[in-house]
């Protein structure tokens, strides 16, 4: 006898309290057993009455792990005749996977792709989306309404309708970067635009979001399927996005959304965060989901493996104890993840991730580690080459030689990336147990509390100098969460000398711990790459650490510490300032006066702002947001980070604009947060239309523009490499910044000298707690020091803004 998938579809779909899990391999297995995968070897029309009751005993056995004792003798029996070389035993595990995915999809039967869409936005904890209205994505956007049937007097996701939509990705950028963590889900931005220009405005915010890490989902209207070519606002959307996403996917039908929904956030969120690009026909946002829809998507996806589907397929695995399993693979051939479906607390369906618990050199897949970390080590000769490796436990041998070989170092230094981030803890009490100085990157800002005296603040171009300096003589460099970023780094053949030295002895070296196995080896050869997460290997160690209550570390590092701490009184951050002159007023009786003016550096604005939240005791409740330029350094150089996530910059791809929107977001994530905006004028009037959004949705922000009439950043450079011919950097018509607030109904505060600017400061700061206020404060043009010039050493810095000599073929990007 022979069955269809509709009649497996009600053999599984009764309500009950079991998953469709497969065994996951348990947290002490090793990540990489060795073991084959295995394709499926029959079709599903040869599968046999026999066949099913197999099947039965595994629907009504298959428990997730922590039930893994419930597991019937039956099925057992079945499995010992059944032997793991089996075909039958692919053929049933292919069975069970159509029927799971059946039932997975029946949950939105007789729901539109659009009202598809909107539920799997509830699912996933989105509560706002950013964006632009157009014709091809009206469907959509309807759901949003208030008044749809759907919400029933509820509620619905909170929509906000931005200038642009390139402000929308911006402002999605701001919430994905700054989202709280320790949520049931992991952070994400939302934005919504239509089809054409709506998408070509979001390739920027996009390649943004791929270069920093930001978690994104960008959903876009698009011409129906059989709208003629070139129809009017259509374009190749996915052409165009696939190289800014991690990945980017046109629908073909209504039923492939529950999968790609699931699949597009999975994405953004896992691994190394970052953007996905969901492709969404006018059409298919209106078609229903009908059963024959669901048969269909099953049938053209799930019945023989097809490399050639570029959405999902089955994929035949073995469990970690070397059962067969077959998965849905979603996405393409080498680029893709194995998902399982299981039901979750409440009863309903979805998709869930397999870990990698099976590699071979023939079946190794860096896509799926780097979305799923195999929390393995591995140990490099100092030429490079592979070891050994192993997993990374407190059991570990190499996690106990790592320990040791930190202990042994006598100049150790930490680099905190933006994988240390959801671990502050973790990360201090490693520093603080080791006295080991810490520097972070610029997106990592805040993981590592400034006030601490281990602190070594901001390394690289910009940096401070004592870090730059302490680098190049360290020993020792432990790297977590970082991926060694040519803005960190100077010239790398130059870079870290001694640690390579220290490498080559045995006596000090490189840790590099990162979540993407991809990045081993990538800029440099390290002594020890852990694949896992920041937090994962900072936990790791300081559980060895809590076991040696005798050890003892100030002693070994105490000259070091001593010497960052000279090094920090001969070369601090210089803070430009300017004599104070006597202007001629005339006051409001006619009467001239001479009053004391003193001009203003965007350094000494910084440190103000600084300065007040120290006092006011509100920096831990902060949030700042930066445009690209020398005001972004400068804050990042002056402001005492004490949060995680506190710094939202555009680091990598360095766009101008964002700062506005970043800061929208930011406060749309957390409400109950001080945000603040540290502006350049040249950022700021590549997006200021954003000020309608603030005004509509009473959006309470501080936006601080430190207006020089200029691009000052690449004014210095001209200066430097173009012996001073000046174009392009000049902004000579700005506009009165608190006309145009005024414009808007927006509060305004004007500052242009250091006798006013104590109170000007407050004013904008504390004063109007509930409502957008803009700040405008003139100021000199002062370069942003220290600077490592391109092509240099990391220490090999100017400090001072005098003439030097340079090489003028090395120009910065």
């Amino acid at each position: 006898m022979k069955f269809s998938a509709a009649s497996v579809f009600l053999l599984v779909a009764t309500p009950s309290s079991f998953a469709f899990v497969p065994s996951k391999a348990s947290p002490k297995s090793p990540a990489f057993v060795s073991s084959p995968y295995f394709r499926s070897t029959g079709p599903l029309s040869s599968t046999t009455e026999d066949d099913i009751e197999v099947l039965k005993h595994s629907i009504a056995n298959n428990f997730r792990e922590s039930d893994a004792k419930l597991a019937s003798a039956a099925r057992q029996q079945k499995k010992a005749d059944l032997k793991n070389n089996d075909p039958k035993l692919a053929q049933i595990a292919a069975v069970e996977t159509r029927a799971a995915v059946s039932a997975y999809l029946s949950q939105y039967q007789g729901q539109s792709g659009a009202a598809i869409i909107y539920s799997k936005l509830v699912e996933h904890g989105v509560e706002v989306v950013n964006g632009f209205s157009g014709g091809a994505v009206l469907p959509l956007l309807d759901q949003f309404h208030e008044l749809h049937p759907r919400h029933g007097g509820k509620k619905p996701i909170r929509w906000i309708t931005n200038s642009n939509e390139n402000s929308a990705g911006h402002i999605a950028e701001g919430y994905g970067k700054s989202q709280p963590f320790g949520g049931k889900h992991l952070p994400v931005g939302v934005c919504i635009a239509t089809s054409g220009p709506g998408l070509t405005n979001l390739i920027t915010p996009l390649q943004d979001a791929i270069c920093d890490g930001v978690p994104l989902v960008a959903l876009c209207g698009q011409a129906a399927t059989n709208a003629p070519k070139d129809a009017f606002q259509s374009c190749p959307a996915v052409d165009l996005t696939r190289p800014c996403t991690k990945w980017a996917y046109q629908i073909k039908s209504a039923a492939e959304l529950p999968m790609v929904l699931d699949y597009a956030f999975y994405v953004a969120r896992n691994g190394r965060p970052g953007p996905v690009f969901v492709d969404l026909p006018k059409d298919l946002q209106n078609q229903i989901l009908t059963p024959e829809l669901m048969d269909s998507f099953v049938e053209t996806n799930l019945n023989e493996p097809n490399y050639d589907t570029a959405f999902c397929r089955l994929s035949e695995r073995r469990r970690a104890d070397g059962s067969v399993m077959q998965a849905v693979h979603i996405g393409t051939e080498g680029k893709g993840l194995p998902f399982q479906i299981i039901k979750d607390a409440e009863n309903k369906y979805q998709i869930d991730a397999i870990p990698v618990v099976e590699e071979t050199a023939d079946t190794r897949d860096d896509f799926h580690a780097d979305h799923n970390p195999t929390h393995t080590i591995v140990k490099n000769a100092p030429n490079g080459e592979t070891l050994k490796e192993m997993v990374f436990d407190e059991g570990s041998t190499m996690a106990k030689e790592v320990l040791n070989l930190i202990r042994q170092a006598r100049k150790p230094v930490i680099l905190a990336g933006q994988g240390c981030n959801d671990s502050p803890e973790d990360l201090k009490y490693f520093a603080e147990k080791l006295q080991i100085p810490v520097a972070t990157t610029l997106h990592a800002l805040g993981c590592f509390d400034e006030r601490s005296p281990l602190a070594l603040n901001m390394v690289g171009m910009h940096g401070h100098p004592t870090p730059n300096f302490m680098f190049q003589e360290s020993d020792l460099v432990i790297c977590v969460g970082s991926r060694f970023d040519d803005r960190i780094t100077g010239r790398m053949g130059s870079y870290i000398p001694k640690a390579r030295e220290a490498a080559e002895e045995g006596r000090g070296g490189i840790i590099h711990v990162d979540i993407r196995r991809t990045e081993h080896k990538k800029q440099l050869a390290p002594s020890y790459f852990v694949h896992t997460t920041g937090k994962r290997f900072l936990q790791t160690m300081n559980a060895l650490l809590h076991k040696d209550t005798e050890f003892g570390r100030a002693s070994i590092t105490a000259p070091w510490l001593k010497h960052m701490a000279q090094l920090q009184k001969d070369f601090p951050v210089k803070i430009p300032h300017f004599k104070t002159e006597s202007i001629r007023i005339v006051n409001e009786q006619g009467e001239e006066t001479l009053v004391p003016r003193t001009r203003m550096s965007a350094q000494s604005v910084v440190a103000e702002l600084n300065r007040q939240l120290l006092e006011a005791g509100q920096m831990d409740n902060a949030i700042f947001t930066t445009g690209v330029g020398v005001h972004q350094m400068i804050a990042a150089q002056l402001i005492t980070w004490t949060q995680p996530r506190q710094m939202l910059s555009s680091g990598s791809l360095g766009t101008m604009g964002v700062s506005l929107g970043y800061c929208i977001g930011a406060k749309l994530a957390n409400p109950g947060k001080i945000c603040i905006s540290v502006d350049g004028d040249g950022s700021f009037n590549m997006t200021f239309t954003e000020l309608k959004t603030l005004k509509e949705e009473g959006i309470a922000v501080k936006l601080m523009i430190i207006d020089n009439d200029g691009q000052m950043m690449v004014e210095y450079w001209q200066r430097l490499f173009h012996n001073n011919r000046l174009l392009a950097v000049r902004n000579t018509a700005n506009p009165d910044y608190c006309t145009l607030a005024k414009a808007f109904g927006i509060k305004s505060v004007y500052c242009d000298a250091e006798e006013d600017l104590e109170a000007a400061m407050k004013d904008f700061l504390f004063n109007d707690p509930e409502e957008p206020v803009l700040f405008h404060v003139r100021v000199e043009r002062t370069p942003c020091l220290p600077l490592v010039a391109p092509g240099q050493p990391l220490d090999d810095m100017i400090l001072e803004d005098v003439e030097v000599d340079v090489d003028g073929a090395a120009a910065p990007s």
